[in-house]
């Protein structure tokens, strides 16, 4: 009952962060405090649901938890879906703040920042097909490439 309620509730999670990614393209920023909140919560919010699905599998890998393949595909899963949504309407023009770890290096070579995105998307993807086809190995290395494209972002883009 535990796994279905934790399933729900990350569902719902996506469910929201996608309406709020459509309603956060639409929003006009100009100056506008209160509409750079809501896009900086979606990128966090979008960012703590991989963050804690990347930690669930990666545990798994290193032995801290028990392999479960079965896990390891929901988690997949909701990585895969996360980067499928439109994760750069959370990163518009100017949207710094204190209370976000974004650097202004992204507006500054927002091209690089989308190819970032892209390769990540290509990654959870591969964690995706790798995780469905059960192989353990494939995981693993599916995984290290997730790894090195949240790197790659993170350390040109995140303080």
């Amino acid at each position: 009952m535990r796994n279905h309620l934790s399933r729900t509730k990350i569902t719902s999670y996506l469910i929201s962060f996608a309406l709020l990614g459509s309603a956060a393209g639409n929003v006009v920023a100009d100056d506008d405090e209160a509409a750079f909140e809501k896009e900086i919560e979606y990128r966090q919010g979008a960012m703590n649901i991989l963050s804690w699905n990347s930690k669930a599998i990666g545990n798994m890998l290193k032995g801290k938890t028990a392999y479960d393949a079965e896990k390891v595909k929901t988690h997949a899963t909701d990585i895969a879906s996360v980067a499928s949504l439109d994760l750069l309407a959370g990163f518009p023009e100017d949207s710094e703040s204190e209370d976000s770890a974004a650097l202004t290096d992204i507006w500054m070579d927002f091209e690089d920042f989308e190819q970032k995105m892209a390769d990540f998307r290509n990654a959870a993807s591969g964690l995706n097909t790798a995780a469905q086809s059960g192989d353990q190995a494939g995981v693993g290395n599916a995984m290290k490439d997730l790894g090195k494209s949240c790197k790659g972002c993170h350390k040109k883009y995140k303080n």
